[in-house]
């Protein structure tokens, strides 16, 4: 069976030539995690509680990680070197 989309995040991180720390800075969130992410650790439970909570507040995954001070982790995410697009 092929990668699932949770074990592809490693591999699509390494195409943009991005590090972890520089995934975890741009989500506000620890090397740990990213790292767990990669190793599907807690990768699908993370995209099943957005999942729920996209349902439960009929948002976007998106409404959930905009922050008004900073832009949002669109903002963010702009200013990593090199730019990720989202």
């Amino acid at each position: 069976m092929g990668e699932n989309y949770v074990s592809r995040v490693g591999k699509l991180r390494q195409e943009k030539g991005l590090t972890q720390r520089q995934i975890a800075e741009a989500l506000g969130v620890d090397v740990s995690t990213v790292r767990n992410w990669e190793k599907s650790r807690d990768g699908v439970k993370m995209f099943v509680r957005v999942a729920k909570l996209c349902d439960l507040f009929d948002c976007q995954p998106t409404d959930l990680y905009a922050e008004e001070k900073d832009g949002g982790i669109g903002n963010r995410l702009s200013h990593t070197n090199p730019p990720l697009l989202l």
